[in-house]
């Protein structure tokens, strides 16, 4: 058995989860210290107040967590103390998977709503029935109107608007929140422009009906250097501008409103 750069905190966090969660990931990550797969289980349990918090940034989209009942686990590959998020493909880490599944788990990269790589929940009898010690462990109780009442998903979810993260982006230009990235501030900007039934920002109109960038910028007195249509392009949720010509046409469209 090799001891991994990140075995202690694995091992601690392991400990935290329900019986028979443990005792699968137990047996999961001695088949990774016994092959040499570098991994990091950096998160297992959590409170109800870290769930509240991920739910609010969209890093997860339920308070009904397998993490609330320590029926989940995260975990990301490593090379020595390097995390590598962009690594799940790799053939190690494939076969750590494929343990992970055979003992019983479920992989939230297979998902298809919400890919959750780094997610694996042990679905056992249903939510809530593996035991924490020597007690069942508990569904956490419903959050209060007004505990869930300052988040975006919620209120989202509430009016039966898509609370994804790319439509909150899509709302987030809208309303003229630009740069949008998920942070507390920016939703609750959004949340109370929503609230507040807010007219979403228009479009600058302009007698411009070609379709050159650059020319419909200059016809409404904005900045049309490649610089400054890198920015739009951003605040306009086109990656990787890089000026051509459907990027271009793409950014004219939206900012037109189409």
């Amino acid at each position: 058995m090799t001891k991994l750069h990140y075995s202690e905190r694995s091992w601690g966090n392991i400990a935290k989860l329900a019986n028979d969660t443990k005792a699968k990931a137990t047996a999961l990550f001695k088949y990774a210290e016994d092959n040499n797969i570098e991994v990091l289980i950096y998160e297992t349990i959590r409170t109800k107040a870290q769930q509240e918090a991920n739910v609010k940034s969209g890093a997860s989209q339920t308070m009904k967590s397998y993490h609330l009942v320590g029926q989940a686990l995260d975990f990301v590959p490593t090379k020595g103390s390097a995390t590598k998020w962009d690594e799940y493909g790799r053939a190690d880490i494939k076969k750590f998977i494929a343990k992970a599944k055979a003992l019983g788990f479920e992989w939230g990269g297979d998902w298809t709503s919400f890919v959750d790589k780094p997610h694996l929940q042990n679905n056992y009898k249903g939510y809530a029935t593996d035991t924490l010690g020597d007690a069942p462990s508990k569904s956490p109780q419903t959050p209060s109107k007004q505990a869930t009442g300052g988040s975006i998903v919620d209120y989202l979810n509430s009016k039966k608007i898509d609370s994804s993260m790319a439509n909150r982006k899509k709302l987030a230009v809208k309303y003229g929140i630009a740069n949008y990235t998920g942070t507390a501030t920016q939703n609750t900007a959004l949340l109370n422009k929503l609230k507040a039934g807010a007219a979403p920002s228009k479009p600058v109109q302009s007698g411009y009906k070609g379709t050159s960038l650059v020319d419909y910028l200059k016809s409404v007195n904005k900045a049309s250097d490649y610089s400054s249509r890198s920015k739009y392009a951003h605040q306009y949720g086109i990656d990787a501008y890089r000026g051509s010509t459907s990027q271009n046409l793409q950014l004219l469209k939206k900012m037109r409103g189409f």
